[in-house]
């Protein structure tokens, strides 16, 4: 039998997950990698609707909410791949790498189906169009943190090429994202779900 939440119960739920978020990014720039998979599923719960379940923001319908974008607009005259949500350095033990920016000056209100469904933040070297929702999904679903997609290339000044993958700072910079998003928000108060004691 299925377990029906009331409203202080979401809440609740939801502010654990946000909390256990921010404690896994500590975890990932503390140098475990692979925490990246964890952090993408307790995403999911938040923001995932499936056949299956709603989404907490769905069930707290919380879908009203700004969120904070920091993606870069994609120009498809100018660019072929493209990586919006990260910074690009070189690095003379690694080479070169993408970075999440956390920079929260560079953040800017969207709305939740902007931010969630429609944004482009990576397109492949293939045009293959990758949004939150999907990158999300994507890792949330497997124990692999490669989506399918015809990767990422970098050539230095020398001509040389890189492979570099981009997912899971990708989603570090999404979480950083979605923490400030919630930082200064009163969940009782913004929910529209009706709650009878």
């Amino acid at each position: 039998m299925k377990t029906v939440l009331n409203k202080p119960e979401l809440v609740s739920l939801l502010q654990h997950h946000l909390t256990d978020i921010a404690a896994l990014c500590g975890e990932y720039d503390n140098g475990n990698e692979a925490i990246i998979h964890d952090i993408s599923v307790k995403i999911a719960l938040i923001f995932n609707n499936s056949n299956q379940s709603k989404s907490l923001l769905s069930q707290l319908k919380l879908t009203h909410l700004d969120f904070l974008c920091s993606s870069e607009i994609y120009n498809s005259k100018t660019l072929t791949n493209f990586i919006g949500l990260l910074k690009l350095e070189h690095h003379a033990e690694r080479g070169w790498t993408y970075l999440a920016k956390l920079d929260r000056l560079a953040l800017v209100k969207v709305s939740y189906e902007n931010w969630w469904n429609n944004k482009k933040l990576i397109i492949d070297s293939d045009g293959n169009a990758f949004t939150r929702a999907k990158i999300i999904k994507s890792v949330a679903n497997t124990d692999s943190l490669l989506i399918n997609t015809s990767g990422w290339k970098i050539t230095d000044t020398n001509g040389n090429k890189t492979t570099i993958n981009p997912i899971p700072e990708t989603i570090r910079q999404i979480a950083f994202e979605l923490l400030e998003s919630f930082k200064n928000v009163d969940l009782n108060k913004e929910s529209k779900l009706h709650y009878k004691m």
